[in-house]
């Protein structure tokens, strides 16, 4: 049986640098192994403005009147998706400047490179997913309206 001793369980863990629970690109990872829960408004805690607008204005419009505003999966920038492919393929890519965080995720889609941008802000829980855009700008979270 192995044992561990308490002294050498905290100094490796000190000489491996600080744990950091909600580094950017594992926040993002989150959405990578549970699609879909981008919109999910149990989710919404992982998210902060302006995406967090959207998301609760997108709510509202199909609380309303069945308005569909998110006809697609941000995370995979597509309405379909192969999950095993994606999950063998991601490579995430984080830039952290202060506050805030870049993470670009690659991955194949039924064959297809698909990069998706992710922009984060530090919050009081960790960091918050503040846009979701395609690298060409075709479409970004922030910039989307639902009325």
């Amino acid at each position: 049986m192995r044992k561990t001793f308490p002294i050498l369980t905290l100094l490796a863990s000190i000489a491996a640098g600080p744990a950091v629970a909600g580094e950017p690109a594992e926040a993002v990872r989150y959405f990578y192994e549970n699609i879909g829960a981008e919109v999910d408004v149990a989710s919404r805690d992982r998210f902060t403005s302006p995406a967090l607008d959207f998301l609760n204005a997108a709510d509202a419009a199909w609380d309303r009147d069945e308005t569909v505003c998110i006809d697609f999966g941000f995370a995979v920038d597509a309405q379909d998706f192969d999950e095993d492919e994606i999950a063998t393929t991601l490579k995430l890519d984080e830039t952290v400047e202060g506050d805030t965080a870049r993470v670009s995720a690659r991955f194949e889609n039924f064959g297809q490179p698909t990069q998706v941008d992710w922009t984060l802000r530090k919050g009081a829980t960790g960091w918050l997913v503040a846009d979701i855009a395609a690298p060409d700008k075709s479409w970004s979270v922030s910039t989307m309206e639902c009325q």
